[in-house]
Parts: structure tokens; sequence; C-alpha cells
């Protein structure tokens, strides 16, 4: 039994290098994320609708990626009021309004698990900081830095292209970037 066993695992480990064997794969990829904002919570008045996320990494391995993201969150606008008063006692309403706002800059390491020249399955890890924007109140003053996590638990790749360096994919994860985002770019 524990012949069988070892011979298993032999195969099976067997197998996982034959299928990251191939050598031929690009070592640079430049994307842009698209994705939205229904997890990410912030302390002003507006929501953050969507995110956009321009990344960079570089793939000394097949397997393994490092780079780095600057995620941008837009939200809605936020409307506020104010009231100047004068030295003669006369006094003037306005509103201003401000869309909202937050930045995230972080490195990222990513872990193919599957490698295919049409398709691959990853995770990813990424931490960073948050540079958050709003009007100030009782409670909050702006700018504000936060620290940043996000955790792609899942992601794919489709390769297109003739030599499928063009790619189209989307992540499910959890953290700042966003629960749900797809993504295109180019690998070179």
């Amino acid at each position: 039994m524990k012949r069988i066993f070892f011979i298993a695992a032999i195969l099976f480990f067997t197998s996982v290098l034959y299928a990251q064997k191939d050598t031929t794969f690009y070592k640079h990829e430049v994307r842009a994320s698209f994705g939205e904002s229904i997890l990410t919570s912030f302390e002003i008045d507006g929501d953050i609708i969507y995110n956009i996320t321009i990344a960079y990494f570089y793939r000394p391995v097949k397997w393994f990626w490092i780079g780095g993201n600057i995620v941008n969150h837009l939200g809605s606008r936020i409307y506020y009021e104010c009231r100047e008063y004068f030295p003669d006692n006369s006094y003037r309403d306005f509103t201003k309004s401000k869309i909202k706002y937050a930045a995230a800059i972080a490195p990222e390491i990513r872990f193919s698990y599957l490698n295919k020249p049409s398709v691959i399955l990853y995770g990813a890890l990424s931490a960073g900081i948050i540079l958050e924007d709003g009007y100030d109140s009782k409670k909050v003053k702006y700018p504000q830095m936060h620290p940043y996590v996000h955790i792609t638990y899942f992601g794919i790749s489709g390769n297109f292209g003739e030599d499928k360096n063009i790619f189209l994919g989307g992540e499910f994860g959890i953290g700042f970037k966003s629960f749900l985002s797809i993504h295109g770019g180019y690998r070179f």
C-alpha cells in the first residue's frame, strides 16, 4: 500500500512539473482592470461606485509574477452645503460638490496553478497604502491613509492573438481592489 501511494505521489508531481515545463512565456505584463466596489466601505457620505486598476508585472519563472498596482476608486458626487458670514451680519449660502476618491499603491505577487497557451489560472496577494479624500466632518478629517490588503482567490486569463500575448480575464477576490473585476492587457 505504501508503494502505491509513493508511486501515485511521484506521478502526480511529475505531471505537475510537466504542465509547467514549457519554457516559452512572456516575462512582462501590462494590464488594466475595471471592478465594482460593493464591499468597499468608507466613512464619508457618498458611495464608491467602481475602481480602475493599472498594473505591471514581471515574470521571472512561468508560475510566479511580481509587480505593482495603482488602484483608483471613483465614487458618487458628494454635496456639501455651506454658509459664509460677512462682517455686516449678512451671509451667503452655497453648495460645494466633490467626487469621492480613494487611491492605493501596492506591490503584488501572483502564483499560477495552470499555465496553458490559451488560459492561465492564478491566485494573488497584494498589500500597500490607501490615500482617501473627501469632505471633513466632525468625525473624520481628510486626507487619510489606511493599510491596503487584497487577496485574489481565483483569477483567469484567456490568451488571444497570433502569439497569445493579448489577454482578457477576470478575478474573484476580497479586499480593496474589488470583489469581482474584469481585465485586459498585453504581455511582451
